[in-house]
C-alpha cells in the first residue's frame, strides 16, 4: 500500500492550527488517486495539490464535513476536477454520487483504483458537525475534525451533538481495537498513538460534562432564548466557570462547545 501525501493549506489560525490538511491517497499502481478534503480556495494550495496529484488520474473526492476550510475549493471543482465524483453527506456538496445521508455504521466503500487495496471506507462520525465522516484506508483513519493532531475538537452548536460525538468516539475506539494504527487529522500532526488519544478524548469530554453540570448547579436552571435555543448569555456564564483559562480569541468556540453540552444535558 503506497503512502499518502499530506498537503497543508496556508490558512493557520487558532481553529485550524497550522492549516487545513488535505490528503492525496494513491492507488497501488500510482495511476490514480483520491483526494480527501480539498481545503480552502487558495491559489497556493491548489498548486500544491496539483503537484501532489502529478500525472495520476483523480478518481474521487471525499469531503469530511462542510466547513469552508475543508470545502471551499469545491466551488471551482468543475474547473480543476470536471466529472470527478464528490462524496459528502451534505447534498449541497455531493456531485456525481448520491449524498451520503444514511451511511450505515460499517461505512460506504469508494473504489479509486483496480487493486483490492484501492478502497476508501467512509464511516459516519457525526458530532463535531452533523455531516462529519471519517475515512478508513488500510490501517489509517483520516479523521477530519473529529480528532485533531493537537488539543481537542469543538462540538459546534447547533449543528453538532455531544451525544453523537460520544457515539462516534466509541465507533473510532472499536476501529482502533481492530484496525486503525494511525490517525491523520485535518488539523495538526499525525496521531501515532491512537489508543491513548481516543481514550483521552472520551475521558476529557466526560470530564467537561461533569464540570458543566457543576457550573449549572451554581448558575441556575438552563435558560433558552426566544427561539428555544440555548441562551448565549447563559452559556457565557457557564463558560466563565468551566473555561476560565481559555484565551478570548477562542471565546466563540468555547460558547459553541458549552451550548452543545447544555443541550445534551437538556436532552437527558
Amino acid at each position: 500500500m503506497k503512502p499518502h501525501i499530506r498537503v497543508t493549506a496556508q490558512n493557520p489560525s487558532p481553529m485550524t492550527l497550522d492549516g487545513t490538511n488535505s490528503y492525496i491517497v494513491p492507488s497501488s499502481d500510482l495511476c490514480s488517486v483520491a483526494l480527501i478534503d480539498p481545503g480552502p480556495e487558495l491559489s497556493s494550495h491548489k498548486r500544491a495539490l496539483e503537484n501532489a496529484v502529478d500525472c495520476a488520474t483523480l478518481m474521487a473526492i471525499v469531503l469530511t464535513h462542510h466547513h469552508a476550510d475543508h470545502s471551499e475549493m469545491l466551488g471551482t471543482a468543475h474547473e480543476w476536477a470536471p466529472g470527478v465524483p464528490i462524496y459528502a453527506v451534505d447534498g449541497a456538496f455531493a456531485k456525481g454520487a448520491p449524498a451520503l445521508t444514511s451511511l450505515p455504521p460499517e461505512g460506504h466503500v469508494v473504489e479509486f483504483g483496480s487493486h483490492e487495496s484501492d478502497r476508501l471506507t467512509l464511516i459516519p462520525t457525526p458530532g463535531h458537525t452533523a455531516d462529519s465522516i471519517s475515512v478508513l484506508h488500510g490501517n489509517t483513519l483520516f479523521s477530519g475534525d473529529t480528532i485533531l493532531g493537537e488539543g481537542t475538537t469543538v462540538i459546534m452548536y447547533p449543528e453538532g451533538s455531544v451525544g453523537q460525538y460520544l457515539d462516534s468516539m466509541q465507533r473510532i475506539s472499536d476501529l482502533v481495537d481492530h484496525t486503525v494504527e494511525t490517525i491523520e487529522p485535518a488539523h495538526g500532526p499525525t496521531v501515532k498513538n491512537p489508543r491513548a488519544v481516543v481514550d483521552y478524548y472520551i475521558s476529557h469530554r466526560n470530564e467537561r460534562l461533569d464540570q458543566v453540570i457543576a457550573a449549572v448547579e451554581r448558575v441556575g436552571t438552563i435558560e433558552l432564548d426566544e427561539t428555544d435555543a440555548i441562551s448565549q448569555e447563559y452559556a457565557g456564564r457557564v463558560a466563565d466557570l468551566v473555561y476560565a483559562d481559555v484565551p478570548q480569541k477562542l471565546r466563540h468556540a468555547v460558547l459553541s462547545s458549552v451550548s452543545a453540552q447544555l443541550e445534551y444535558l437538556l436532552e437527558g
